[in-house]
């Protein structure tokens, strides 16, 4: 990209009343050399030049002037930035670093005998010397710049510039710097409008040699066998032979796993872990360079970029789901085994053991008025004995003897404490009116999951068409639909092979292989229609080759709504059992899994059937917002290493609160706790912020606490975590290479261009003649000047001698 000069210089008339008079002169002049002349075609070089001097004369009657523009001495302001980031210390041709570089250019610009590039420039501009690193700082001199900063915010300096001469006469920034930023590049889009920014880069070298990790991103699933997926990309500069090696270990340091790949390989590498506890979760991903031979290469720039430490942030709070089902089943059994180990979901069962009946018909004995199901209770416990004209409910895993007490939850407040619902094999009916718009606003408003399962008493036959938790539902119940005539079996449809939370193994020809060990399933809701934008995951298919959907999901208002149209997916547990007790028939070295002592921890069920229902109850919860919702971003303008802690507040019907009282604790690496208060969001209600320093190096854990004030009783705790790994030299050494790309990127956003080193100071020269804010302008008569008489003389001088040596007048 080449530097747009401009050099404002032009020719104007002094006298313009002059200019019909003079013109009249040199016409009447030249017509009447050309008549004389006009015989004598041999003297045509002396009539030119008697023409020519005749009509240099006659344009200094109009007294021209010459006029030219160039920058106001010492109005314009330029500004000159150095990065000195700790990424200029890479060898670029083994003896000599960047560093080196730009501190030979500062100290040759300082120099006074003679004048280096930056006293040339103070003669002409208000020039202003800044440093950046992790902060833009002004200094009054180059001469002692130590390149140790461990961040390089280019483009929040350039912003800071921007607004700083903002109304002011800013000519130009000149920013000596290898281009690796380490804020966002996204900044360079706020820099249109503002000064052209002159880029000066250092030579690359032929001699780098680097290995480095590029992006490392996290994604989490439902996945039952590795919900935490990494993907690693590496860069490696100047490596044109060998194996890269990567590693992933746990927060302890112990190797989880390692794969190697080919450097002609530009596929990122992918690392799939389980971790085994709930929220703020750290690994590490280690790169190695090696030869032909699989050994270690260690003459790189720097290995500083070969180590990275990732946050993982699963959640603090279990997840708790409503299971509300018809009748005892062994679906709720089999879901309360699959989740019971799961250390981010809890399931909290409402079972009917007993509908309700007429208050007419008595058949306890005299003057029993509850429930002869709940005769023997203590007296103490009247209160929890149903009706005869109430159905009969049991709790199972509920948090304390209060919770559920009168059912199915009549309140926002109680019913919003859950993240999702279970509805199994229960008719529309058992709610009441409110209640089934309660769950309505439970997905669409709080941004719950709503689960419906198959059953007898669900979808159509349950009579869920025209009411609000139907509306929700991904299958159309208006329309009946003729069912099987015999047994179905389950297939994945595309869509459901490309969800991890659907299939169970990592590879299709796997996963077809499972399935078709699936059993055969005989109850089916039938539902042939789906809603607009619902997606089918799962279809069962008869001996006809008919088909139906079994799973269905969408989204609904905050939340999201799924249909498992399948009734018995006991079968598959029951067939998974069959299938092990044969194993064990035939290998004792296969043993049944024993019972569970009270009180004790059960084992993990990792059958498929039990991995299927743990996936599901994930998806299902995923995305369900918080009360308290804690996160960490990164501060870049109040430079590097700072963060800003987040924290969102809601009340118990989700509303946001703005009242509330939020505190932060952050645990630092070297082990310290730092105390933080939050303060409200100038933009976002019921969000608290806090801004906090996290230079050190390693894994950061903030915990929120959140006390929101009540009319009616004690205040109301909650508590949430997040977790980030600071890591500022792995930043700043991201890249060892020059960022050509970034650099024109920000000298074409700002009418710049980009300078080499070798050519700065024939740089400097040519700025005297760009275009700058403030200019003046200098004119001067160009007939005062002594050329333009002398060239006069010499055109009659010349017209003279050739006549006189013709013999003529």
């Amino acid at each position: 990209m080449n530097q747009q000069i401009t050099v404002v210089g032009s020719l104007v008339v002094g006298d313009r009343i002059w200019i019909l008079p003079a013109a009249l002169i040199a016409a009447v002049g030249v017509l009447l050399v050309l008549w004389l002349n006009r015989r004598q075609p041999d003297l045509a070089v002396a009539v030119i030049c008697r023409v020519f001097g005749w009509l240099l004369v006659c344009a200094c009657l109009v007294n021209p002037l010459w006029s030219s523009a160039r920058p106001r001495r010492g109005a314009n302001v330029l500004a000159v930035v150095a990065d000195v980031s700790r990424s200029h210390l890479v060898n670029i041709n083994g003896e000599r670093t960047r560093a080196d570089v730009f501190r030979e250019l500062l100290a040759s610009g300082e120099q006074t005998e003679p004048a280096g590039w930056l006293q040339r420039l103070d003669q002409d501009f208000e020039l202003q010397r800044y440093t950046v690193g992790d902060q833009l700082l002004r200094v009054d001199s180059f001469e002692k710049t130590t390149f140790d900063r461990s961040a390089s915010n280019l483009c929040s300096a350039l912003e800071q510039l921007k607004e700083r001469f903002s109304g002011q006469p800013l000519a130009g920034i000149i920013l000596l710097t290898d281009g690796n930023a380490t804020d966002d590049a996204g900044h360079i889009e706020n820099l249109k409008g503002s000064a052209p920014v002159y880029p000066v880069v250092p030579p690359d070298g032929n001699s780098v040699r680097d290995l480095a990790l590029g992006t490392v991103s996290v994604s989490q699933t439902a996945f039952d066998d590795a919900p935490v997926t990494l993907q690693v990309q590496t860069q490696h500069p100047g490596v044109t032979a060998g194996k890269i090696q990567l590693t992933l270990s746990d927060s302890q340091g112990t190797p989880l796993e390692s794969k190697t790949q080919d450097l002609s390989e530009e596929s990122a590498v992918r690392f799939e872990a389980r971790p085994e506890t709930a929220g703020s979760v750290f690994y590490t991903v280690t790169a190695q360079l090696l030869n032909d031979d699989d050994q270690p290469v260690t003459d790189e720039a720097t290995d500083v970029n070969n180590r990275r430490l990732v946050a993982v942030n699963r959640g603090s709070r279990k997840r708790r789901v409503l299971y509300v089902s018809g009748r005892p089943n062994w679906e709720f059994k089999f879901l309360r085994r699959a989740v019971e180990t799961d250390p981010q979901t809890e399931l909290v069962g409402l079972i009917r053991i007993a509908k309700k009946e007429a208050k007419f018909d008595f058949r306890g004995r005299d003057g029993e008025r509850s429930n002869s199901l709940f005769r023997g209770f203590d007296q103490k416990e009247q209160e929890v004995s149903e009706e005869y004209d109430e159905p009969v409910l049991v709790r199972l895993g509920t948090k304390d003897e209060t919770e559920l007490q009168s059912g199915f939850p009549e309140d926002a407040d109680e019913l919003f404490s859950y993240d999702a619902i279970v509805l199994d094999d229960i008719e529309a009916d058992f709610f009441l009116a409110d209640q089934l718009q309660l769950i309505y606003e439970f997905v669409s408003k709080r941004g719950g999951g709503l689960l419906m399962l198959g059953g007898q008493e669900a979808f159509r036959q349950g009579e869920y068409d025209r009411t609000p938790v139907g509306e929700m539902l991904p299958v159309d119940l208006h329309r009946e639909v003729p069912g099987p005539q015999g047994p179905v079996r389950m297939k994945l449809s595309r869509e459901g092979l490309l969800q991890p939370w659907v299939r169970l193994r990592s590879d299709e020809a796997a996963e077809q292989l499972r399935l078709e060990q699936m059993p055969e399933f005989t109850v089916l809701n039938t539902a042939e229609f789906i809603r607009p934008g619902a997606v089918v995951m799962a279809t069962v298919t008869d001996s006809s080759n008919n088909k139906w959907p079994a799973i269905v999901t969408q989204r609904f208002g905050r939340g999201r709504t799924a249909a498992v149209c399948v009734g018995d997916l006991w079968r598959w547990r029951m067939n998974e059992g069959r299938r092990r007790l044969q194993e064990f028939s035939l290998d004792n070295r296969n043993p049944l899994d024993a019972p569970v002592a009270p009180g004790a921890q059960p084992e993990e069920d990792l059958n498929d059937h039990a991995r299927g229902c743990r996936q599901l109850i994930r998806w299902l919860v995923s995305d369900v917002p918080e009360r308290l919702a804690a996160a960490a971003v990164p501060e870049t303008a109040a430079g590097s290493g700072m963060l800003k802690l987040i924290a969102d507040v809601r009340t118990r019907d989700f509303e946001v609160c703005d009242d509330a009282e939020v505190r932060f604790s952050v645990r630092k690496p070297n082990g310290e706790t730092a105390e933080v208060i939050g303060e409200p969001s100038d933009v976002t209600i019921g969000r608290f912020e806090a801004v906090i320093a996290a230079v050190e190096a390693g894994a950061y854990i903030a915990s929120v606490s959140a006390t929101i004030p009540s009319a009616e009783g004690e205040p109301e705790e909650l508590s949430a975590e997040t977790g980030w790994a600071g890591q500022p030299d792995q930043e700043e050494m991201k890249s060892v290479t020059v960022s050509h790309r970034r650099l024109n990127e920000i000298a074409a956003a700002t009418g710049g261009s980009v300078v080499s080193a070798e050519k700065l100071d024939a740089f400097v020269s040519s700025l005297a003649h760009a275009d700058v804010p403030l200019i003046e302008i200098r004119s001067w008569p160009v007939w005062h000047q002594w050329w333009v008489f002398l060239t006069a003389i010499a055109c009659f001088t010349t017209d003279w001698t050739i006549r006189r040596r013709r013999g003529m007048p």
